[in-house]
């Protein structure tokens, strides 16, 4: 089955590490075969790639957009994904993270991405709560008298 992408004005997306960019008005781009491809607003940064989560997601990204990167980093991401599999007692976190699992084992990287969204916001919602009122103080408010 194909695959439809809509391109918003000036998108960008890469297919097979060949980064497309859409001109000034929407456009529908058919894919006919399997292609990895992600869209560059899910794209992250490496220094974005701060938490256990994000670090997992940023290295199955590397592998989507470098096949060489494919073969260096499949083992790490197989010891990280299960330690992340072990760290969230969330059944539904634990689904997501076991289908990323099967998805980076079947070369589906885009899926495998997908599957961590939403660890990755169940992952910041955790780190958040974690927070005390102390930690989020500014800086003019830390220094001392």
């Amino acid at each position: 089955m194909a695959l439809k992408l809509r391109l918003k004005p000036c998108e960008r997306v890469v297919i097979n590490g060949c980064v497309v960019q859409n001109e000034n008005r929407r456009y529908t781009l058919t894919v006919s075969n399997f292609a990895q491809i992600i869209r560059g607003s899910d794209i992250m940064q490496e220094d974005e790639a701060d938490t256990p989560v994000r670090r997992a997601y940023f290295l199955i990204q590397s592998m989507l957009l470098d096949p060489q990167a494919a073969e260096q980093y499949g083992s790490v991401v197989a010891g990280m994904m299960a330690k992340l599999y072990t760290a969230f007692m969330h059944p539904e976190m634990q689904d997501r993270i076991m289908q990323a699992m099967r998805n980076v084992s079947d070369r589906d990287y885009y899926k495998a991405l997908a599957c961590l969204r939403p660890v990755m916001a169940y992952e910041d919602g955790l780190l958040n709560a974690q927070r005390s009122p102390r930690d989020e103080r500014t800086p003019e408010t830390c220094v001392e008298a």
